[in-house]
């Protein structure tokens, strides 16, 4: 009898696993597995924004992105067979689930960009998907607003702080944006177009570096106006000359503001540079 019953409890133990790992096809053409599902959390709608925990692998096993903070705004379906967006809009929140679709689609599609040679169009992505919370647009706008004062607020404190503590021999050259001269340059002002080259040390206002120049052996060089180099250096740069050295103190708002830098510098943070200037080239030579 005993055995009967372990035997019994086996079958139901294995059921349920096989049941749980079940891979279900969807009518709308993806195919999934539910872990974790709920009938009663908050499901998206085209428009709303989804809070998720995502992994993608392709059948070789490459992991394609793997996050655990990604943000997105749910499209309408751009195609039939089964979209990431159709996925979003059969999760609720809370949902823990596996889901399959095309990859060629999803690239072309969604990514609007050409598969990897290895992916044929035949093969499924799959999408490990943890959905942590659905927000309408305008509570989500909300959020945004008082993040971002949030991120002013305090920042503009880690700021002041930090300016009691470093020599008072500073030069405001706009709001928040500081020179501190440690040794006059040479020759003529420099102006914008012109070709600089320069070590720097670069650090947040609690004193951990980012980056440094000097480690590298790497000098940054630069044209003066240029888009891609930060506003604050555009702006102090017609303030010095040759062989100038100094610190350069900048607000978010005249660096990475309040999207900051991958995950080096983050959203509302001002930035120092100890700075040496190696080389000016005068754009009339060139």
């Amino acid at each position: 009898m005993r055995t009967l019953l372990v035997l019994i409890l086996s079958i139901f133990i294995l059921s349920a696993c096989f049941k749980k790992d079940r891979i279900i096809q969807h009518e709308k053409g993806f195919k999934y597995i539910a872990y974790s599902q709920s009938d009663y959390g908050l499901s998206p709608r085209v428009g709303d924004m989804v809070f998720i925990k995502m992994k993608i692998t392709a059948p070789n096993g490459t992991i394609i992105k793997e996050s655990d903070n990604i943000q997105l705004q749910v499209q309408q379906p751009q195609y039939e067979g089964g979209t990431i967006d159709d996925i979003f809009m059969y999760m609720n929140r809370g949902d823990s689930m596996a889901f399959f679709i095309n990859a060629v689609n999803y690239f072309t599609h969604t990514l609007q960009e050409t598969a990897p040679d290895y992916l044929s169009s035949d093969d499924m992505l799959r999408f490990d998907i943890v959905m942590l919370d659905v927000m309408n647009m305008r509570k989500f706008e909300e959020l945004r607003r008082q993040r971002l004062s949030t991120g002013e607020l305090e920042e503009k404190i880690l700021l002041d702080e930090f300016l009691e503590r470093v020599s008072k021999k500073r030069i405001e050259i706009d709001s928040m944006l500081f020179w501190i001269p440690e040794k006059e340059g040479k020759g003529k002002l420099i102006i914008e177009n012109d070709i600089v080259e320069l070590n720097y040390i670069a650090y947040f206002v609690d004193g951990k570096i980012f980056s440094n120049t000097y480690q590298s052996y790497n000098p940054f060089v630069f044209s003066v106006g240029d888009s891609i180099v930060i506003e604050g250096f555009n702006k102090i740069m017609p303030h010095l000359k040759a062989y100038s050295k100094g610190r350069i103190i900048i607000p978010s708002y005249l660096g990475y503001g309040n999207k900051g830098l991958k995950d080096i510098v983050p959203p509302f943070t001002s930035l120092v540079f100890d700075i040496e200037i190696m080389k000016v080239i005068s754009n009339n030579s060139l």
